[in-house]
């Protein structure tokens, strides 16, 4: 069983039709979509292994709707009920990057787990937000050592360079080596910033972790594959020809990577392979959702 545990709100996704118009109306596209790191991978991730995804959400109808999207999505979902929902608002400028805004309620509301809920998990993934608040992180860091306990593996997105800034690239370090994850998801400036690797080199961070793959994303760049403390692969990113919306890629990546390590084998370049073709489903159609084809 895969356990996604984290992040679940509610995204309201602008697509500018124009430059912004300061102080007055600026053209856009308008898309409610779910969101949070954590629950989009457990969303794209539902249709392919099983799936279990614990967050928290608000006793409000977009707690209801999110609950929900991932269940449609043959997810199985034990959210925590507290607070009000989270929302992020993302701003798609007319190159398709993303500037968030987020107030994530609830989410960062997370109180520790029933042990019942991670007996079964031979792979959890955990998303750095959970760092931002004390609740969260006890909860995850709880979970983690419950799973390894058992024999089983930790996944860690960093997800933002932002959130390392605002807790501190010491503060941030120090949990991810509690974590102590036998895999991380990072891209090229979260790896950069952590220092986990520095193009092909390894960084210090992730020589006093040598039981830790490393997947270091970068975008349309090749991702660096580290095992062992060295550079293990460099797997080639097959392009996109009209990426409509970056939101989400991340997270895909991570779901179609964990899917496929789930489903067994020891090859590595495969299941990153994996990863990129899921990521190049979700460029295509807007916010963190795969096209109905």
């Amino acid at each position: 069983m895969l356990a996604v545990i984290g992040d679940i709100v509610q995204d309201v996704v602008v697509w500018q039709l124009e430059e912004v118009r300061p102080a007055t109306d600026t053209r856009s596209q308008i898309h409610i979509r779910r969101g949070g790191s954590a629950a989009n991978v457990a969303a794209f991730a539902g249709p392919r292994t099983p799936t279990r995804f614990i967050g928290c959400v608000g006793d409000d109808l977009a707690g209801l709707v999110l609950t929900r999207d991932l269940e449609g999505r043959g997810v199985e979902v034990r959210n925590q009920v507290r607070g009000t929902t989270g929302t992020i608002v993302v701003l798609i400028d007319l190159q398709g990057e993303r500037t968030m805004f987020p107030s994530r309620g609830a989410s960062g509301m997370l109180e520790p787990l029933d042990p019942d809920l991670l007996a079964d998990v031979d792979l959890l993934h955990l998303t750095a937000y959970s760092l931002l608040t004390d609740s969260a992180h006890r909860a995850v860091l709880d979970a983690a050592r419950r799973v390894h306990a058992h024999g089983g593996r930790v996944s860690l997105d960093v997800s933002s360079v932002g959130l390392v800034e605002e807790l501190g690239a010491e503060v941030v370090t120090a949990a991810v080596e509690d974590l102590g994850p036998e895999i991380i998801s990072a891209n090229r400036d979260e790896a950069l910033v952590l220092g986990l690797a520095d193009g092909d080199e390894p960084g210090p961070l992730l020589a006093r972790l040598p039981g830790t793959t490393l997947l270091a994303r970068n975008g349309a760049q090749a991702t660096r594959v580290f095992a062992g403390g060295r550079l293990a692969a460099t797997v080639p990113v097959e392009p996109v020809e009209a990426v409509a919306d970056l939101t989400g890629a991340g997270d895909a990546f991570n779901a179609g990577f964990l899917a496929s390590l789930q489903g067994g084998g020891g090859d590595l370049v495969a299941h990153v392979e994996a990863g990129h073709a899921l990521a190049r489903r979700v460029l295509t159609v807007p916010g963190a959702t795969e096209p109905e084809d």
